[in-house]
């Protein structure tokens, strides 16, 4: 690509700088890129098939190349009887929703008769923010059956949700691939213990535990009938995988209709990312102008800026989702990256944080790519509160991109809007920052589908953990 120093805002030189695809419009026009620079980047994204690779990729082609795996997550989501996977993905689906929704109508209940009211995830990583982000945008204000998060190995937050809970009207969603995972072991062992304690002996357990798991004898090591187990696959990325069974905790605290909902605007996302053209797929242009922002003007961050509190929750999925995808120094040939891969991910509430790090965005020394998010129908019957909140988030997104000219330093800024927060929408926006992500791992020419830093960290936690005495804690 050539690279040039004229970059006025893309709305003086683009026709139509604002695209909407499955209940989500996308501006594009502050972004910082000229007619011949775009005519060059969309030269350069088709040099590199993007697309195509996409949709190599939704057919089942081996795409991570240093695990020998294909990356179907949005088979989770296809109701084609045709898609890869198709069968086991269907009757999975469908067996852990009819027990979802068993828990719900009071069919499946504790030990001694009382009604599930609420559900502990144990899981982290892929298996905690994915399922929590969820929860978070589209709970009621009053849930019947209240959904908490147990991730880390802290026995701080083990206490405070286990101390305000009843273990018999408590089921406990148990959510590992391999369970090699040290956090996850560690929590599973003191929640069971935590039931046993409370007078569960073990053979009842089978009515408050239950496993998400690619070993299929997971569940029977914990000495549960095979009913409660739940398949998920080594062909999904634990980041990509809230769409299969580790979305169980949401079926239950949602319903399986809300849950099936969410994989129907996901799909429609599919569909769009898969046949719309460059200049009207939402998710290809959010990759191809991070890429020029990264590769042409030197942007070091980007920052998801939410004003809706139910997004609140997405800032912590999208930073596990780009940077355990994008953060890579080696190639896919295996040769060194030249250049960037992955930017620092980071944001907050978009209100919230006009009175924290905005000062930063605005007037520091750094370049940000920055989306802005918000909802046009509030989730609340609070007018002036909505009104107040919209004046700032429009208001804000001109502030900043507004610089001095003469500054080497600026933000380029797009705007993420939708209708309403549905189930759908949500879906429609979570998988669009999938396809941009995977997209953009094609850009640069990684795997965007293996974490090998990830990898090394739980090796090491291992052989540190071998070396701690009881005595010292």
């Amino acid at each position: 690509m050539k690279s040039l120093t004229v970059t006025p805002f893309i709305r003086d030189s683009f026709e139509n700088y604002q695209k909407s695809a499955c209940g989500i419009t996308l501006d594009i026009g502050r972004q910082r890129i000229n007619q011949e620079e775009l005519i060059s980047l969309i030269d350069f994204v088709k040099e590199k098939k993007m697309i195509e690779s996409f949709n190599e990729m939704r057919k089942g082609k081996i795409v991570n190349a240093s695990e020998h795996r294909s990356a179907l997550h949005t088979s989770l989501r296809d109701p084609s009887p045709d898609a890869p996977h198709a069968a086991e993905v269907h009757q999975t689906l469908e067996a852990f929703c009819k027990f979802a929704e068993d828990v719900r109508n009071w069919k499946w209940r504790g030990c001694s008769g009382d009604r599930i009211t609420d559900v502990i995830n144990i899981g982290i990583g892929g298996s905690d923010m994915g399922p929590k982000c969820v929860y978070n945008a589209l709970r009621p204000n009053k849930p019947e059956i209240k959904l908490h998060f147990l991730a880390s190995a802290d026995g701080v937050i083990f206490d405070r949700i286990t101390s305000v809970l009843d273990p018999f009207s408590t089921l406990i969603v148990i959510s590992s691939k391999s369970f090699k995972t040290q956090e996850t072991r560690a929590n599973t062992m003191e929640i069971l213990d935590w039931l046993k304690k409370a007078g569960i002996p073990e053979k009842d357990f089978k009515h408050h535990v239950v496993v998400v798991s690619a070993k299929p004898d997971a569940a029977e090591q914990f000495g549960l009938p095979k009913e409660n187990f739940f398949p998920i696959w080594d062909w999904v990325g634990g980041r990509f995988s809230v769409w299969g069974a580790i979305g169980l905790p949401v079926a239950i605290a949602l319903g399986a209709d809300t849950f099936k909902r969410f994989l129907t605007g996901a799909h429609a996302m599919d569909q769009h990312a898969s046949i719309a053209p460059l200049q009207n797929n939402l998710p290809a242009l959010m990759a191809m102008f991070a890429y020029w922002n990264s590769e042409k003007l030197d942007v070091s961050s980007y920052c998801f800026l939410p004003y809706d509190e139910r997004l609140r929750v997405m800032v912590d999925w999208l930073q596990q989702l780009e940077m355990e995808s994008l953060g890579k120094s080696t190639a896919a040939d295996g040769t060194p990256v030249i250049g960037k891969t992955s930017l620092a991910v980071w944001g907050g509430h978009g209100n919230e944080s006009q009175h924290s790090f905005y000062q930063f965005l605005r007037e520091g020394t750094a370049k940000n790519a920055i989306d802005v998010f918000w909802c046009e129908k509030p989730g609340h019957a609070h007018k002036e509160l909505h009104r107040v909140l919209m004046a700032n988030a429009k208001a804000q997104t001109e502030a900043l991109v507004t610089r001095d000219p003469k500054s080497k330093y600026f933000n380029v800024v797009s705007t993420v809007s939708i209708e309403e927060l549905t189930p759908e929408t949500l879906g429609a926006l979570m998988a669009m920052y999938e396809h941009k992500t995977t997209m953009l791992g094609t850009l640069f020419g990684i795997n965007a589908f293996d974490q090998p830093g990830v990898e090394l960290g739980k090796k090491l936690a291992n052989e540190a953990y071998k070396k701690i005495s009881y005595s010292i804690l």
